[in-house]
This record gives structure tokens, C-alpha cells and sequence, in this order.
């Protein structure tokens, strides 16, 4: 039996988007008790998870999906998330009380990706992938161990 944490929520990422992988690394890198899991939007949990939208929503924003299979999508993710990070409560709350300017913030990175993602150095992008990969797999690299 594993002694690893269980994840407490799942991130739906673009798995297309290299700005959208970069934020996902930092948020695994935040992450030390283990309590996100992230899924690629483009797959069969990304498909499960994300059956009660059409397919043509669901690559407008990231989604969360929480332990009680609670679906929340851009913006409106952000507290829920914050909660689960350590030190993330301040965020949480703050992103929850100003709401509007969150999810105007989430509007205005969803629509400036496709030029932040390409300019972001390839090592970023590369370090990323390499994270995410290790995290769905279950094992830490070693860049991370921290």
C-alpha cells in the first residue's frame, strides 16, 4: 500500500499549451503534501471528468475537479485550489472576495497564452513536462526533492 498523500483535487490542463503546462510545474512544485493531481484536458480522464461539457468548451479554460467531484472552470477555480497549497489560504480567500478581478485575470491569461506559451524558454517548457510526467506517474524527480 502506498504511503504517498491522496490527491485532493484534479487540475485539467491544455496539454497543447506551454504556458498552461509552466503554470501547472509551478503549482506541482508548490505543491509538497502531493494534494493536486494534474490530467491533461486531451485524454480518457480529461474526457471522464470533463463529460458533463461540450468538447467545444473544454479547452476555453483549465478546470478543477475537488475529492467530492465538484467541476469548477477558470477563474472560479482559484480558491479552491489556493486551499489545497500550503500557505495558499491568503490567496484563497483573497481570490474568492475579489472574484470579478479574479476571473477577469483568468479571462485576460487565457487569452494572452498562445503568445506567452512560445516565448517561455524551452527549458521551462521542458522542465514542465518532465514534472508533470513524474507526478502523474507517482515519483518525484529529482529536481524536485528538494
Amino acid at each position: 500500500m502506498s504511503s504517498a498523500p491522496r490527491a485532493a483535487v484534479t487540475v485539467l490542463y491544455d496539454d497543447d499549451c506551454g504556458f498552461c503546462k509552466v503554470c501547472v510545474a509551478v503549482l506541482l512544485r508548490w505543491d509538497r503534501h502531493r494534494r493536486v493531481h494534474p490530467a491533461p484536458i486531451q485524454g480518457p480522464e480529461g474526457d471522464a471528468l470533463l463529460s458533463s461539457l461540450a468538447p467545444s468548451a473544454r479547452l476555453r479554460s483549465a478546470h478543477l475537479v475537488t475529492a467530492d467531484g465538484a467541476l469548477l472552470s477558470g477563474g472560479a477555480a482559484a480558491p479552491a485550489l489556493f486551499r489545497q497549497l500550503p500557505a495558499g489560504r491568503p490567496l484563497a480567500v483573497l481570490t474568492a472576495a475579489l472574484m470579478p478581478i479574479t476571473k477577469a485575470f483568468y479571462r485576460l491569461l487565457t487569452r494572452l497564452r498562445s503568445v506567452i506559451g512560445p516565448a517561455l524558454p524551452e527549458g521551462w517548457r521542458r522542465d514542465a513536462d518532465a514534472l508533470i510526467a513524474a507526478r502523474r506517474r507517482g515519483t518525484i524527480p529529482p529536481t524536485d526533492a528538494r
